[in-house]
């Protein structure tokens, strides 16, 4: 059986850390977000959801993450695909520290 190579698991590891810090940024849970996605025209379920986010962890197994999944999330977080598929500049802050907090590890300030 073919391995998956290794960057393809760092975009679903990306996609998975991305989905997390826009939905807690957008203060929704992953039911609530789920739920949201049926207006995209693609539900991506609540389970996925997790396991997306789950993969994002050090040391988690990643998981395949669909393309129809990404562009339904991404309809639903207001985002383009390419921002839910492209690494952040920093992984401390996700390039989005928390309004008027600024972020240690590069100085981004909300």
């Amino acid at each position: 059986m073919r391995q998956p190579r290794s960057d393809n698991l760092n975009v679903s590891r990306t996609v998975g850390a991305n989905v997390r810090a826009l939905r807690t940024k957008g203060g929704w849970s992953q039911r609530a977000l789920a739920k949201n996605t049926e207006a995209a025209g693609k539900t991506v379920g609540f389970s996925t959801i997790c396991r997306m986010e789950k993969a994002s962890t050090p040391g988690a197994p990643a998981v395949a993450v669909y393309i129809d999944d990404v562009v339904s999330l991404a309809a639903t977080l207001n985002v383009t695909v390419q921002q839910l598929i492209t690494s952040p500049a920093c992984l401390a802050c996700m390039d989005s520290p928390p309004p008027g907090f600024a972020c240690r590890t590069c100085g981004a300030e909300a």
